[in-house]
């Protein structure tokens, strides 16, 4: 189904890639072809789209207006296709998310296994990243949902959910706090940390608190990688620090302990934000499963709830 000008397609190739000859390669058409829409739009328009950068093209601010439209233009398209597959009875499409690490250890596992039994022609295309990363994918059009620990939105972006979870230390069922029922981070400090790099939410949390400690001992690893902290912490490497949706096949088996973080008497959370671009009517097969995952992050929320009474 292509009831739109190829220059639409073309426009939006280059705007994801960055490049007129990345472009043409996702396309399977030659760059002179790619070339030529850019330079009939950019007539039509009145004005250049994209200008060179050190990191290849970008959008001017004409070429940013005209993306959204774009967006709108191909998502609507694609809503519609699933529309009309739903008239046979079954639902077909792609469902595109990006999310932080944390939820691919068993939430969206769960999710998607789940979901695909039901309905085996819907696939999915999931990207780890960091959180503003997610915030920007869904921006740029390159993903339906996004899952990132809650930050400022633009006013493009609508937060679907907000769910909140503790931030704890994790560490071995062997090791010295283990037994305890909540941590602060000085008694953390006493043992070797591991310490999430700053291209992770987590270190951001963290970060207020060891800016009130007198002294900040180096930790014996650094990482950008919740599954290589959380692994590291279930082999007595050190203590390492996330919140509980991340470690449940872990903490199942008993390798791994999860003492919530106390500030002074208080809990550490960490929000979990679910987002979709706040123009956008979203297919009947991609709303399925967002309500889905609303209600799975609810029922863990309800659940870790139930587990530290003490919090509420």
């Amino acid at each position: 189904m292509r009831f739109h000008s190829p220059a639409i397609q073309y426009f939006h190739a280059v705007r994801r890639t960055g490049s007129i000859r990345a472009a043409a390669r996702l396309l399977n058409v030659a760059s002179s072809a790619v070339s030529r829409q850019i330079i009939k739009l950019e007539q039509e328009v009145g004005s250049p789209l994209f200008e060179r950068t050190a990191r290849g093209l970008t959008l001017t601010t004409v070429g940013e207006m005209l993306a959204r439209h774009v967006m709108n233009v191909l998502q609507d398209l694609d809503r519609f296709r699933s529309d009309v597959a739903s008239l046979s009875g079954a639902w077909r499409g792609t469902i595109s998310i990006a999310c932080i690490e944390s939820l691919t250890e068993s939430v969206l596992p769960d999710l998607i296994a789940s979901h695909r039994s039901r309905a085996r022609r819907v696939s999915f295309t999931v990207e780890v990243m960091g959180s503003s990363d997610v915030l920007e994918a869904l921006r740029r059009g390159e993903a339906d949902i996004g899952i990132a620990i809650a930050l400022r939105h633009p006013p493009d972006l609508r937060q679907v959910a907000l769910k909140r979870f503790r931030l704890g230390a994790l560490v071995a069922r062997e090791h010295p706090l283990a037994r305890r029922k909540t941590v602060t981070l000085e008694q953390c400090l006493a043992f070797p940390v591991i310490q999430a790099l700053p291209e992770l939410s987590i270190y951001h949390l963290l970060q207020p608190l060891i800016a009130q400690l007198s002294e900040t001992p180096e930790p014996a690893i650094q990482a950008n990688s919740i599954d290589l902290m959380r692994e590291l912490a279930a082999r007595g490497v050190g203590v390492a620090f996330q919140t509980q949706l991340g470690i449940t096949r872990l903490w199942r088996d008993a390798q791994l302990v999860f003492l919530p973080l106390d500030n002074a008497g208080s809990p550490v959370w960490s929000d979990l934000g679910v987002y979709v671009r706040a123009e956008r009517t979203l297919p009947a097969f991609t709303d399925s499963f967002l309500q889905e995952l609303v209600r799975e992050l609810g029922e863990r929320e309800r659940h870790e709830t139930a587990a530290y009474p003490q919090v509420v």
